[in-house]
């Protein structure tokens, strides 16, 4: 009877609903300044500072444990993030004698965070209502 619960618990475990793509592996990084790195080569500028992966997208900041998904807004990055000078200038970032050594998940696998401006949508509530 008590081999039930761990057997169920571990089936649970095993569902995973619209998380980030599993990984077996974590990409190439490469150097971009004094605590950050960016995923080498790479169709989006993707960092990784202070444990997190770091995603700068339609002007927010956006940080998540994966580099494929879970990605939450974050108001206030830390400043060796908010001082990456240009990040959309990293896409397909190679230092120079850079060799390949783990691919990382393709892009079209990759969650985009949701951007969303709730001012907009108040601001269309009031004017439907005039």
């Amino acid at each position: 009877m008590r081999l039930l619960p761990l057997l169920l618990a571990a089936s649970l475990a095993a569902c995973h609903v619209d998380g980030p793509v599993p990984v077996t592996h974590h990409p190439d990084l490469v150097y971009v300044g004094p605590g950050v790195q960016v995923i080498a080569d790479y169709d989006e500028p993707i960092f990784y500072a202070d444990g997190f992966y770091w995603w700068f997208v339609d002007g927010y900041w956006y940080r998540s444990t994966f580099y494929t998904g879970g990605w939450t807004f974050v108001a206030s990055p830390p400043l060796v993030v908010v001082r990456i000078d240009a990040p959309i200038r990293y896409r397909h970032y190679r230092p120079a004698g850079y060799i390949v050594h783990h691919r990382p998940v393709p892009v079209r696998q990759v969650k985009r965070p949701v951007v969303r401006d709730h001012r907009a949508e108040a601001t269309r509530v009031r004017d439907h209502r005039r």
